[in-house]
């Protein structure tokens, strides 16, 4: 779909659903607090009926809320075996098959750990496995954006530039910017120069329609020197997340802004209200 602006929106259905295990009234609670859109969780496995994917996607097109989505936690396309490696390929396309099927448009996970090894071998190794999945998909006549996290454990593939390079070799991926994640990774890119620049490179490496199409993730985060520790409320945080948002409106950025923060939906609007007032 095109965007006009950001749509902001919650990672899962937000906490004051009654029905905590339906995306559905999910759906309905995202509308009710006037957020505009949400994310599939799918971290612990993909498992969805298929009347409840159809009755998903017809609720989010009949209210206007679109969905995103994020794959199971325990992938790893650099793991030790290779049954392994193949069935993080399977975990994909499972969470590619069922948010299609609900008419998610972007999907993210995080793609691998280092394993010690060298970032360089990594990163060919899911390539490799990047490149299958989407042939795979576009088999089953499955268009859906695939968008390796940027992670926020110095022991996770998926820095900011391995998510540029991936981008440029494999058409249909994009990277899920996670501020909180670059912050808490690289202990800078916390200053409105910092975001700006970050917004900077992304243009200039990807084009335009990066900062025309961007799947985001924000939070407030607790880190130490490997990295983030855990999810935090922002106003329990140092992320400066306003000057972010500042710096997505000033480049006239569109697409997701999810909350990730343990609060969700109360993040998820204030950020809205926040950018809304620019």
């Amino acid at each position: 779909m095109t965007m006009d602006r950001i749509l902001f929106g919650t990672a899962g259905v937000p906490n004051a659903t009654e029905k905590k295990n339906s995306p559905v009234d999910g759906v309905k609670k995202i509308h009710e607090l006037e957020l505009d859109c949400m994310q599939l969780e799918f971290a612990h496995g993909v498992r969805m009926k298929e009347e409840v994917s159809s009755n998903l996607r017809r609720v989010s097109y009949e209210l206007g809320v679109p969905l995103t989505s994020h794959g199971p936690y325990y992938i790893n396309l650099n793991a030790r075996e290779q049954d392994k490696i193949d069935s993080s390929v399977e975990r994909i396309i499972q969470t590619a098959k069922i948010s299609d099927l609900c008419g998610a448009e972007s999907m993210t996970f995080h793609a691998a750990f280092y394993m010690k090894d060298s970032p360089f071998d990594v990163f060919d190794l899911v390539e490799k496995s990047m490149s299958v999945i989407e042939e795979r998909l576009s088999r089953l006549d499955i268009e859906i954006e695939l968008r390796p996290e940027l992670t926020g454990k110095t022991s996770q593939f998926g820095s900011l530039e391995e998510l540029i390079s991936l981008t440029k070799k494999v058409n249909s991926c994009n990277p899920c910017m996670d501020f909180s994640h670059l912050y808490a990774r690289t202990g800078k890119y916390n200053t409105y120069e910092e975001f700006c620049e970050v917004l900077d490179t992304l243009s200039s490496e990807l084009g335009r329609k990066a900062l025309d199409n961007m799947h985001i993730h924000i939070s407030g985060v607790s880190s130490n020197s490997k990295g983030d520790l855990k999810h935090l409320n922002l106003s329990d945080s140092s992320f400066n997340w306003k000057d972010l948002i500042r710096s997505l409106k000033k480049y006239d950025c569109k697409g997701y802004i999810i909350s990730n923060s343990p609060n969700l939906e109360e993040d998820a609007k204030m950020l809205k209200d926040f950018y809304m007032s620019l």
